[in-house]
């Protein structure tokens, strides 16, 4: 991969974190850490549940929290960006150990990003499993 290339997915991946930061933090200010009560779907699905049926049917599963829609949104928001960014530095660490020594990509940052990410995301995975368990939010901040 050609420098500039790397040099773009860089960028990508940091705005990409911007708009993760400032998502979680207005998922956090919202009041809609538990806009969605399970992980990773929401209700038990790949989305907010849209039908009234459907809505309806989730109600009566998830009757500890009822299905506001506003919140759950910001929150599959944020994991849906979460998640793309995630994906964004696993390919910029690959591509940075599949040509280390080709190119002399450096491997330490890319690796170190890629550990970090994916431990922010278990965060997040325990900050709505642990049902805002004070450390762990904190942590995750």
């Amino acid at each position: 991969m050609k420098y500039a290339t790397s040099r773009r997915l860089a960028l990508i991946a940091t705005v990409l974190t911007f708009f993760v930061i400032i998502l979680g933090a207005y998922t956090r200010l919202a009041d809609a850490g538990l806009g969605c009560p399970d992980w990773p779907g929401c209700y038990g699905h790949l989305t907010v549940p849209k039908s009234q049926e459907v809505i309806d049917s989730t109600n009566s599963l998830f009757q500890e929290r009822e299905l506001e829609k506003g919140k759950a949104w910001l929150e599959m928001v944020h994991r849906y960006f979460a998640g793309a960014l995630g994906l964004m530095i696993a390919a910029i660490a690959i591509v940075a150990w599949v040509q280390r020594r080709k190119n002399k990509h450096p491997v330490k940052l890319p690796t170190f990003l890629l550990l970090l990410v994916t431990f922010q995301a278990a965060l997040g995975m325990w900050t709505v499993t642990l049902k805002l368990n004070p450390a762990i939010v904190m942590l995750h901040l």
